[in-house]
């Protein structure tokens, strides 16, 4: 009997030997890996093509001419004409100062230059008279003729000098009437009936602004990237908040040419036609402009640039294995962008390229 029992436990000691080393060697069939199991790659192409993209900017509409009105002369205001929201042409007389001194200044300027015109009429007079008798040998000395040329020429040059002086003081009485320089709104009115106004008072605002509205400029700023592919003439779209559901037009008219160090962007400006008065000087508007791409960039989808906090890069495909190439991006569009560094067309790349994927790895 004992026998028996010693038979049973020694078949059931090797039959869970058996059955442990079965399922280790299952186990470590599960964890190895076969070929198969490994990560597949899509491979793609760069391809020499333009990314364009539609993008949106903010543009503010700015008078296309403004100017501060302050006083050529001083005086006191007699008369002002026009008021804020005033529509003026332009010649149109705004205000008139008063100012009795520049009067009497004038009238003083304006008696010299008839005393001096007197006076050159004597002295000239007095020597073609001595001219003329120098004729008769020994009537008239060489000395008295010098004199008297040299008296007529000082009263010329003195007459000169009065006459400017009297022009000068009746152009800055004409400027006692202050008149627009330009068809436009008086958008500011800071001086009334009275006030003293000129260079001799401290003004600390203009006395009127005017502002030509009926023409317009739509200025907005374009980011470096974009600026290069802009080409002048070229007709964008614009939308206005305070006009909702509208679409307006416009044509690039005039561009900086150079680089805003700040926002390094370059400041362009839009023409817009105002006739109808929709628009006002400090609305805001956007802008929607249509990039064409740049000459000469590669393509390739957005999926390929693997961005890490060092480097931005693709992985090329070299003899089947992977190689990294530096890019930086460029313009981008749907799932395309354009990338620029050390590579050429129709390089082929990893197109679902991770960041675990090391330099020299075989590409299946």
């Amino acid at each position: 009997m004992k026998t028996i029992v010693f038979s049973g436990l020694a078949a059931l000691v090797v039959s869970v030997t058996l059955t442990g080393c079965s399922s280790s060697e299952t186990a470590e069939k599960k964890t190895k890996k076969s070929p198969t199991d490994r990560p597949k790659f899509q491979i793609g192409k760069a391809v020499p093509q333009k990314v364009g993209q539609t993008f949106r900017l903010p543009g503010e509409f700015k008078a296309f001419q403004e100017v501060n009105i302050y006083p050529k002369a001083d005086g006191f205001v007699e008369q002002v004409l026009v008021d804020r929201g005033s529509f003026v042409k332009k010649g149109q007389i705004l205000m008139v100062l008063d100012s009795p001194e520049s009067e009497e200044r004038l009238a003083v300027a304006r008696s010299n230059a008839l005393k001096a015109n007197a006076l050159l009429v004597a002295s000239r007079e007095h020597y073609r008279r001595l001219k003329a008798s120098s004729r008769v040998a020994g009537s008239v000395s060489a000395l008295d003729l010098e004199t008297a040329n040299a008296r007529m020429m000082a009263d010329s040059a003195s007459m000169l000098g009065e006459e400017a002086n009297f022009r000068a003081l009746t152009k800055i009485k004409s400027y006692l009437t202050v008149r627009a320089p330009f068809d436009g709104v008086i958008t500011e009115r800071n001086v009334h009936p009275g006030a003293l106004v000129g260079s001799g008072a401290k003004m600390e605002r203009p006395m009127m602004v005017l502002q030509q509205q009926n023409h317009l400029r739509l200025v907005l700023d374009i980011p470096e990237n974009y600026s290069i592919t802009l080409k002048h003439g070229k007709t964008v779209l614009f939308t206005v908040g305070a006009l909702p559901g509208q679409v307006f037009k416009g044509k690039i008219t005039r561009r900086s040419g150079n680089m805003n160090e700040q926002f390094r962007s370059e400041t362009v400006e839009i023409d817009i036609a105002n006739n109808a008065g929709k628009f006002k000087p400090g609305m805001f508007a956007e802008v929607i402009l249509d990039s064409e791409g740049t000459t000469g960039a590669l393509a390739v989808p957005l999926t390929s640039v693997v961005a890490s906090t060092e480097r931005q890069y693709v992985i090329r495909v070299i003899d089947g294995r992977a190689q990294y190439v530096d890019v930086r991006r460029g313009q981008q569009s749907g799932d395309l962008t354009e990338v620029f560094g050390n590579l050429r067309a129709n390089d082929q790349i990893v197109i679902n390229a991770r960041e675990d994927l090391k330099e020299g790895t075989e590409i299946q």
